[in-house]
């Protein structure tokens, strides 16, 4: 009681957070318990502990964790955990497997950044896929022609004409360039005017 009403005469003057944080650090650990993992979110590195004596859910951070690698737990994980009241609650402050063995971890990985796959071709077996020369399965081949597969020629001595997927998927574009003029039929039509502005 004697302590609520110096927090409150505290809280006056404006030093809740020294207050706070002068009782978080001095604030001794509740010895080793043992519980399970609520839940862990491997993303955010952090979750809470649900004591076997039925207490107050623990909060645990993925640096307290004792576990090589990534740290993480597992859910319903059997741990063992040492704690202390900080501003939010119980914080762990330890956590371990039974037996100060370490822990199992979570199954999950984080996904990490979102990553955009592009098709690249792969100058090995021609095809626009996910790979590159290097990392073919179809090992070494020879030289051949990636528009037509044939081994006799290559790519620039093709006789099929190369289909361009873009302009065929895109019909009101090609009608629009078989309207335009292109550029050489302009070039044409100015040196004709040219040349008869010289006669005139």
């Amino acid at each position: 009681m004697e302590d609520n009403q110096n927090l409150e005469s505290k809280t006056d003057e404006g030093t809740t957070t020294q207050l706070i944080n002068e009782r978080i650090s001095t604030s001794p650990t509740l010895g080793r318990r043992r519980g399970k993992c609520k839940w862990f979110n491997v993303t955010k590195g952090w979750g809470f502990i649900t004591p076997d004596d039925g207490g107050q859910e623990v909060f645990v951070h993925q640096s307290v964790i004792k576990m090589g690698g990534f740290r993480s737990l597992g859910e319903n994980e059997e741990v063992e955990f040492e704690c202390k009241y900080s501003d939010k609650g119980l914080e762990a402050t330890f956590v371990c497997g039974p037996s100060e063995q370490t822990c199992h971890g979570s199954t999950f990985r984080p996904r990490g950044k979102k990553r955009i796959f592009r098709k690249v071709r792969c100058y090995n077996c021609g095809e626009f896929a996910n790979h590159v020369a290097s990392q073919c399965s179809l090992g070494p081949m020879g030289k051949r022609c990636h528009n037509c597969k044939s081994f006799d020629h290559l790519v620039a001595d093709c006789p099929k004409p190369k289909v361009d997927k873009r302009k065929s998927a895109n019909t009101s574009q090609t009608s629009y360039e078989e309207e335009s003029p292109s550029k050489s039929d302009k070039t044409e039509k100015r040196h004709e005017t040219e040349s008869d502005d010289e006669h005139s």
